[in-house]
């Protein structure tokens, strides 16, 4: 079994600056470069040891910086496995100052990750092919040669020769253009601030650059394939804001030049932090504020703050190894939260983020869950941490520190953590001495638990003398565990509020009748009332906050899947929703009656039809398809999600007909429509549609005029309960019509479909490597996303044979963890379908 020390190199030479010319060819797909790195050898040595991958290298030197030196390599060797040159030397190379200089050559790979190739096609269908980098987590290594490590950091000096004509973008600001000997302009760029390599970045194509926003001082750009210009507003508006949030909320500068939002055709994630050259998937930047759903708003809002965020959190301070990943992106998602919240605040972003919580425990409360920080030693280790424990379970312990902190507190002690190791690097202790001489809390010692452990506790509530007996469980929805926690929890009775830290056993005393635990909703736990206390909480959930009604709704879910509360109570708790306003908590009611609809039998499933058209038709008929100017954010929203619900679990024949009129209304005048409603009847109709149905959706695919749109179209035809179908788009992905970046996103809805998922499934295993190479690949696992729900027994048995036979590389534990959902589902089949139909009937 390989450790980190295994990758990690020699700390025998040192870099400090990279000085790095690069020359893309686009047509050829190749790209060659020069460096000269500045570095400190601090020991007698005869080899330099450092990263590279998939690229030549030649010419290397060393030049001693006193001049008196000049040694040329006499061997090149390439340790594929651990992605390492050695440069070897006849005589030692003394203790000093010195500069390595290095030529190289490489490719523009089709694989999303290092330097690779994006197309583009303009209105006349011809296709364009762009340059861009993606080095999160060890990929800059494929660009150049370099120290790959996070806390090697130097600073850069960046030169690009590209074509005339052709915009060049990298992290600082263009400070010369000149012709270069081979006809080429040569773009050199301003020096960076001392970062790590993963956040280098160089953009080469035909964009259009949008004019400058002045940002407190701050050059705010937006770069994008021609032709959208008019889709960078919203983003313009988020960035300015977001810019001088995080300035104020950190107490510091931004610590860039400029700042550079960049769309890129082709891009394996959401977007990458790159230090003043931020790259985004088009979905997650470029948006039609007018027609766009609000959640799509948000969606592009949410991914602009993070990304921002990072420049302090991240590209600023940045952890020492892999391992504090979390320190980075958890802190992003948290900060995001908070900007998009201010900037929206009737977005009610925090409610909203109850739905990531529920995500992140769902996985974490699973036997093959993992800490939040765990030692990583290889890449593809630093891979699988890019998963919904880092972000949304990382986030949301945070933001439970947060709450038992208090908000001026908690700013307080990042702002000097962050001030504190400026340019360097950091480890988790780190951020938690920050905070504890901020509050004078043991920070630390709470924290341990919920970082270096996987899992989170169940608080079991209890009536007893005086109050209210409060002890702690280990959850998980399978049974077993044994791990305990510091639970920071706040809690009200009749008669007073307040806060303890849970440990084994803990009492709240009180003279009333009632308790609430997780005030707020906002911990990272559960919460198990006797069934008194929860017939009390139903009939007064609208006295609840909105977060605290989510939460009850979860938890009772949660306890169906394992199988300790039957279906029945879960919906008696919904029946209670009637007068809910918040779309989101009615989310956590449609989620656990959806995942009821692929266990139900088919005999049965007109009665849990009949059950949902007769809890949200009131509210339907109530909303109706026609929005107000006056309309509230979240009416619009629950209007969609409750048209959606009755059209698509209610199989409602009147909202089935009324969405197939909207649709027909969108092709006339897109604009005509809401963009909440717009969606909604795109899904219903695709949802109840057939063949016809799902060849309109690919023409309308292929005229979107945002990238949501073609999102959106793709989406509702993966929607169409057709096999044949189904079977068409694993077609379009194998033969290069549906792009890389969303095969694995498909692939997951048309495995998990509840009519077509099965036959789906078949297909799969046939044309399994030639899924997987279709797919981006840091991203493969992203396939199984939705496999929990084939738990029908029989196929249930043959996923988990199969992807034993065939393990995904990179994703062991990621597919140990969804094969372990997929059995907590097949239990609630088994249990749950004859229930139901006695429930139902």
């Amino acid at each position: 079994m390989s450790t980190e020390a295994d990758f990690r190199l020699p700390r025998t030479v040192i870099p400090s600056r990279y000085e790095l010319t690069i020359a893309p060819d686009l047509e050829q797909a190749t790209f060659a470069g020069h460096q000269v790195v500045d570095v400190e050898v601090l020991q007698p040595v005869r080899e330099v040891v450092l990263n590279a991958a998939e690229i030549t290298i030649a010419d290397v030197e060393m030049v001693k910086v006193d001049g008196r030196e000049r040694v040329v390599a006499t061997g090149i060797e390439y340790d594929e496995e651990r992605e390492r040159a050695t440069f070897s030397f006849d005589e030692a190379l003394a203790p000093g100052e010195w500069q390595l200089l290095t030529s190289f050559r490489g490719i523009l790979n089709d694989d999303l990750r290092g330097f690779y190739r994006s197309t583009y096609k303009d209105d006349s269908g011809t296709e364009h092919v762009i340059a861009t980098t993606q080095f999160e987590a060890t990929d800059a290594r494929r660009a150049f040669p370099c120290w790959d490590e996070p806390d090697l950091k130097a600073t850069f000096s960046v030169a690009l020769e590209v074509a005339p004509g052709l915009v060049a973008v990298s992290n600082a600001r263009e400070i010369s253009a000149e012709a270069g000997d081979t006809g080429n302009v040569v773009r050199r760029f301003a020096e960076t601030m001392k970062m790590s390599t993963y956040l280098v970045a160089f953009v080469i194509g035909e964009f259009e650059i949008q004019d400058p926003v002045d940002v407190s001082g701050v050059p705010l750009r937006v770069v994008h394939p021609p032709g959208k210009g008019h889709l960078t507003e919203f983003a313009r508006e988020v960035g300015a804001f977001a810019l001088d949030f995080f300035a104020d909320y950190y107490e510091i500068p931004y610590p860039g030049d400029k700042l550079d939002l960049i769309a890129v055709p082709d891009f394996a994630s959401g977007a990458m932090e790159n230090l003043g050259a931020v790259t985004f998937r088009e979905t997650a930047l470029l948006v039609d504020k007018v027609r766009a759903t609000r959640g799509e708003l948000a969606r592009v809002a949410d991914v602009i703050a993070h990304e921002i965020a990072h420049m302090w959190f991240g590209d600023l301070v940045t952890m020492k190894w892999w391992n504090g990943l979390w320190l980075n992106e958890a802190f992003a998602s948290f900060m995001e939260l908070k900007c998009v919240d201010a900037f929206r605040p009737e977005w009610n972003r925090w409610l909203s983020f109850a739905n990531e919580r529920a995500h992140a425990m769902d996985v974490d409360g699973l036997e093959s869950t993992r800490p939040v920080e765990y030692p990583v030693a290889s890449p593809e280790e630093a891979e699988g941490m890019f998963d919904t424990l880092t972000y949304g379970k990382g986030a949301a312990v945070l933001r439970m520190l947060e709450r038992f902190l208090g908000k001026e507190t908690f700013r307080r002690g990042i702002a000097a953590y962050l001030k504190k190791h400026a340019y360097d690097n950091t480890d988790t202790a780190d951020l938690w001495e920050a905070l504890e001489v901020a509050s004078g809390e043991p920070v630390g010692e709470i924290m341990s638990d919920w970082i270096y452990q996987g899992g989170y506790p169940q608080l079991d509530i209890a009536r007893a003398e005086g109050g209210y007996r409060v002890e702690q469980r280990h959850f998980r929805f399978l049974g077993g565990g044994d791990s305990r926690w510091k639970v920071p929890a706040l809690y009200q009775t009749d008669d007073d509020s307040g806060r303890l830290i849970v440990e084994g056993s803990s009492f709240i005393p009180t003279t009333g009748d009632s308790v609430l635990l997780n005030v707020g909703g906002d911990g990272f736990y559960r919460v198990n009332y006797p069934e008194p206390l929860l017939r009390g909480l139903a009939a007064g959930l609208d006295t609840l906050q909105a977060t605290e009604r989510y939460a009850v709704l979860a938890d009772t879910w949660a306890n169906v899947l394992a199988g300790a509360t039957e279906a029945k109570d879960f919906l008696n708790l919904v029946g209670e929703l009637d007068s809910e306003a918040e779309p989101d908590v009615w989310a956590a009611a449609i989620s656990g009656l959806g995942e009821l609809s692929r266990v139900v039998s088919s005999d049965d499933r007109p009665n849990l039809e009949k059950l949902v058209r007769d809890l949200v038709s009131p509210r339907v008929d109530e909303l109706g398809w026609d929005t107000s100017p006056d309309d509230r954010y979240q009416t619009r929203r629950l209007r969609a999600l409750l048209l959606r619900t009755a059209g698509i679990l209610g199989d409602d024949a009147a909202v089935q007909a009324t969405a197939r009129d909207v649709l027909d209304s969108l092709a006339t005048d897109p604009g005509a429509v809401d963009g909440d409603v717009a969606d909604a009847a795109v899904a219903v109709v695709a949802a109840s549609g057939g063949v016809s149905e799902f060849e309109r959706m690919l023409q309308l695919r292929r005229e979107a005029a945002s990238p949501q749109d073609e999102v959106r179209y793709l989406r509702a035809a993966a929607a169409v309960p057709d096999k044949e179908t189904a079977l068409l788009l694993i077609d379009m992905i194998l033969s290069g019509e549906i792009r890389s970046q969303d095969a694995t996103w498909l692939v997951a809805r048309l495995i998990g479909h509840r009519d077509t998922g099965r036959a789906v499934w078949e297909r799969v295993k046939h044309d399994w490597e030639a899924l997987l190479a279709a797919m981006p690949a840091s991203h493969k696992w992203r396939m199984l996303d939705w496999i929990m729900y084939r738990s029908e027994p029989d196929v249930a048995v043959d996923v988990e044979r199969w992807l034993r036979d065939h393990p995904i590389p990179g994703a062991e534990q990621i597919t140990a963890q969804q094969l372990e959902r997929l059995r907590v589902r097949v239990g609630l089949r088994e249990r749950e379908a004859p229930r139901l139909s006695r429930t139902l009937t």
